[in-house]
Formats: structure tokens, sequence, C-alpha cells
């Protein structure tokens, strides 16, 4: 209907005003729906953007459309309203061709075709430390929600998980590990003051264990005294503890590394396939150390091309990125006076990688902590005279978990966290999805487990769920095949609440598009809260099941429609639309 209008305001205001290119080159013609009744269904500004061209008075432009706009059997009222608004009323039956496509598309409605774009979505992305916990859960849901969005409106996506495998971290790790393998043995050795002290590695060392037996255990006299040291002293000899076991387990080392990473990864990946999150791409920081062509690895081709462009210049013996001179506050290090690379270096050399992969749309689901990182690596990209803006960085707000009013204090270093595992467990992975994105990304969430868990109206997804079971309640009752609803008579649809239930409706393909292109996938559930609150209110005041059976197949259809758009909507979410409940 949106275009039909447009396509008449179009050849109108060309048979007015000429094919001026001044003219079309000023506007564009916007259909936008009418909250208010008493304004028709639907509205158009285009004569106050005209006014301006023409240099006119709005409101004249509007009267001069509006006497030469043809009604018809759809469109059966043309009228002007405030400085130069074109308001049109729409008639009943035109209100009900929503649903003949909902019934026509079922679980294509919403959906785009193919638009040939390529998106790379990289969320989540937790150095691999540990299992994945419930502060990780409002960025995977995120990531894998809007990865849905986007296919849904044509986009080609995928979703990668950038490993985090290179560095001082993993020594930590692999060295925690080795203890928590050592104590099966000798438990009397300390943990590392600041290495992981969580569960999780008494678990792995106990796998290390059956496959290796004693191999690996060393009673080294020498690196049980550096263990005995406490708090400051203790983060001194960090490295002193992870030279002295590099030496006695020589290669054996990089085993250790490997099995917990290994490991580790494998508890994130069930972790977050039972979250409903399906990575189908993995990169691993440690490929970018490897050498390619011309024995340079992807870090240092990367350092290269940056030195090309002028943007790199040493000073103390390192190597640094000219970043300030591109938007950042000040220069970042590439390469310290040790030789050692930076976590800067890596997101640089990967940064590139992402481009020259080919996509259309490059997107990064970080925290609101790395908001720092984001003037830094735009200013990498440009110097390196990539497309800056093919590049969206979505920032997400932390999620406070609270249970019985209380907020839930977590750790991974010290092993003190709800796991994304036990809270599926506690919620279900359904409800922990919801959750996590009911709302808007950069704004604070607290996650209320007991709200979660309660089956009434306050409980959003449990309203909008009841709503799809209630419908199906019906249709069950009925008896009516939804297939014979098809021929049902629109105009009998003629209610407040009915007609505005079909201009919702309506708003659901839009709605998709506009929250794939601003990569906000919590307006699928704000919608989804309109419909089923508008839904209830309906099925409160009216009965379905009728002796008159035009009005029944009528109201029938109707709810087809709002079922079949709930169970789409919330099929983007990851979420099941329960039969009943």
């Amino acid at each position: 209907m949106k275009e039909k209008i447009k396509e008449s305001l179009r050849s109108i205001i060309i048979d007015l005003y000429g094919s001026s290119e001044s003219i079309h080159d000023e506007f564009e013609i916007s259909i936008q729906d009418n909250k208010e009744n008493q304004y028709g269904d639907l509205a158009s500004n285009v004569a106050l953007v005209l006014a301006k061209p023409l240099k006119r008075n709005p409101k004249e432009i509007a009267e001069e459309i509006k006497g030469k706009f043809i009604t018809d059997k759809e469109i059966v009222k043309v009228d002007v309203a405030g400085p130069g608004f074109i308001n049109f009323f729409l008639s009943k039956e035109s209100h009900g061709a929503i649903l003949r496509d909902i019934s026509i598309q079922k679980d294509k409605f919403g959906k785009f075709e193919s638009n040939n774009k390529k998106v790379l979505i990289e969320y989540v992305s937790s150095n691999p430390t540990g299992p994945l916990h419930v502060g990780h859960g409002r960025g995977a849901v995120f990531g894998s929600v809007l990865s849905r969005l986007l296919k849904e409106a044509g986009f080609q996506v995928d979703e990668e998980y950038y490993v985090n495998d290179f560095g001082r971290q993993m020594n930590i790790l692999s060295v925690s590990l080795w203890i928590r393998y050592a104590q099966i043995f000798d438990k009397n050795i300390k943990m590392l003051n600041n290495g992981y002290q969580g569960d999780y590695l008494i678990v792995i060392a106990q796998h290390l264990k059956k496959l290796r037996s004693d191999e690996l255990f060393d009673d080294d006299d020498e690196i049980k005294s550096l263990l005995e040291y406490e708090n400051e002293e203790a983060e001194k000899h960090t490295d002193e503890v992870i030279d002295s076991i590099k030496s006695k387990l020589n290669d054996e080392f990089s085993y250790v590394r490997d099995f917990a990473l290994r490991e580790i990864l494998e508890l994130i990946k069930e972790d977050l396939l039972e979250f409903g999150v399906d990575h189908n791409k993995w990169f691993s920081e440690s490929s970018l150390y490897e050498s390619e062509s011309h024995d340079l690895s992807k870090v240092d081709q990367s350092i290269d091309e940056l030195s090309s462009k002028g943007f790199v210049y040493e000073k103390e013996g390192a190597i640094w990125f000219k970043s300030s001179e591109l938007g950042d506050d000040k220069d970042r290090v590439l390469k310290r006076g040790n030789g050692e690379f930076t976590y800067f270096a890596s997101d640089v050399a990967y940064h590139l990688d992402k481009y020259d992969r080919g996509y259309d749309r490059i997107i990064n689901i970080w925290g609101s902590d790395h908001h720092g990182y984001l003037p830094r690596v735009k200013a990498a990209m440009e110097a390196s005279e990539k497309n800056v803006e093919k590049l969206e960085v979505v920032f997400i707000q932390f999620a406070n978990l609270i249970r019985a009013g209380k907020k839930v204090t977590m750790s991974t270093r010290s092993g003190e966290f709800i796991t994304l595992k036990e809270l599926i467990e506690e919620v279900t992975s359904e409800a922990a999805r919801f959750f996590y994105i009911n709302r808007k990304a950069d704004q604070h969430l607290d996650f209320d487990l007991d709200l979660a868990k309660e089956q009434s109206k306050d409980n959003p997804l449990y309203y909008i769920q009841y709503a799809h079971a209630r419908i199906c309640s019906v249709l069950r009752k009925s008896k009516v095949q939804e297939e014979e609803l098809t021929t049902s008579e629109l105009g009998l649809l003629d209610s407040n609440k009915e007609i505005e239930i079909q201009k919702i409706l309506k708003q659901y393909p839009p709605l998709i598009e506009r929250a794939a292109l601003a990569s906000e996938p919590h307006l699928i559930c704000y919608y989804l809260k309109d419909l089923a609150s508008i839904f209830h209110s309906y099925y409160n005041t009216e009965k379905f099941i009728v002796e008159d059976q035009k009005l029944m197949n009528s109201r029938l259809f109707l709810l087809s429609g709002v079922k079949q758009v709930i169970y789409n909507g919330l099929t983007v979410l990851g979420i099941n639309a329960p039969h009943e409940m």
C-alpha cells in the first residue's frame, strides 16, 4: 500500500510541478503509519519537503496534491492536516490484505531476498582461560540474534570467534594447569598467586593425568619456593615461575598449553551451542604470528604496510604507530623494546585480515570497556587505506546478575563466577537469551533471575509465548483448518483493536530491515511485546468461537496471522514458540 501511494504521489508531483531535476534531487517520498485514527492510517510529509524547492506554502501544495489524488476501494479518503501533512484513510478490507500476505508467505513473512552482501560478525571472543560466565552472555546473545536478523534481512553472514591464544595470559593458564596437575601428586604445592583458580582446571588436570600419568610431574623445590610468594611479591615472580616450569618441561610445556587450550575451547563451544550460539568460524590469534610469504607473519606484514604509508617510527627500541595523527589520543606501541608484540599489533593484523576477506560489513561486538580500542583500530585501518565505513563496532554494556534482589559478584581468575551453563540450567537457555537481548546494547542491564523464572505477564517472554500458545488453543478448539480461513471476509474485522492489530502486523517486515541495518535486535523484543499486549487485550474482550461462521473465520484468520508473526519473531531471537503452556 505504501508503494502504491508513493507511485501515485510521484506521478501527481511530476504532473503538477514538472520533472525538474532540482525538485527531485531535493526530496524522497516518505509514507509513515499514523498512530492516531483521527488522522487516518498513513501520512506523507512530501508537501513540506517540496515547500523549499518550490518556494511555496506547504499547505497549499498539499491541497493541490490532494485534489489530484484518485481514491478507490482501498484508499477511501485523502485529507490535509496541520502545516501540510497528507493523510490517507484505508478501507477495512485493505487492512486485511496483510493477513493474506502472511498466510501465503508463512515463515518467509518478513524475510528478504538475498542482497548479495557479505557480513562478518565477530563476537564473544572471550579469552580461552576458563568457561564462559554470565558476564559473557549478553554479547553472545547479541551477536547470535544480530546474525539471525541480518540473515533474515538478506545478508550472507559469517559468525566468528577470535581465539586469544597468544601471549602471557596463555603462559599463566598453562602454568595454572600444570600446578593443578602437580597437586594431584603433591598437595603442598601452592597455586600461582595470580593464576587461574577455578575448579574447572582441577577437572582438566585430572584429564591430563589420565592421559599422561605422572610423566609431566617434577618435584622441584625451586618452583615450590617461588610459589610461596604472596600478593605484590608473587606478581613480581610470576615470570620466574613461568620460565622455571618452561625450563623443566621443555617441549612438553607446549603440550600442556595446547591441552589446556583445547579442553577450554571445547567447554566454551559446548556452552555456546547449548545457548543457541553457533559460530561457523574460529580464528586463532597465534595464526597471525605464523610465517607466510617471504617468511613474514601477518603481524609483520601489517607493520610493513603501515610503515610503507609513513605511519611507523622507532623510539627507545620500540616500534610505534602514529595513531595520534588519525584521531587517537596518543601514538601506540606495536612492538616493545624487548621484541614482544603488543595486543594492538594483533588487532591491526586481525582487522586487516578481515578486510582482505572481502566483506561488505565488518561488525565487532565489544564490551563497553573496549571503547578506547576503537580510535586506534580505526586509525590503523585508515592508515592502511581501508574503507573505515565498513567497520562497525557495537559496544555492549555489562550485565549484572541479580538473585533475590542482590548483585552477584564475579571474577574469572579467582574462580568466583556463575557460569553460562549454570545460568542456563537455572532459567533455561531461551529465558536467558530473551532477557539478555531485551534492552538496547548500550544500556545498563540487570538480569533478574527471579523474574526470568516467573510465569506471569510481568515476565515479557512468558507473556509473548503465552500469546502464541493461547492462539494455538483457540484454533484447536475451533476445529477449523487454517487453510480454510484464506477466504475469510476481511471487512468484518472492523473494530479498533482488530484494525490496530493488522496495522502492527504490517510493521513487521520494515522492522526487520530497520533493525538489521541499525544493528538493533532488541527492537524485535519490543515489537513482540507490543503485539502480544494488544492480542491479550483483544482476547479478553472478544469471543472467537461463535455461531456466525463468517465472523468466526475472519477472527480466526486474524489470530492465525498474529500467531505466525510471533513465531517468526521468536525464531529470529532463537526462541521456541510453544503450542501449549
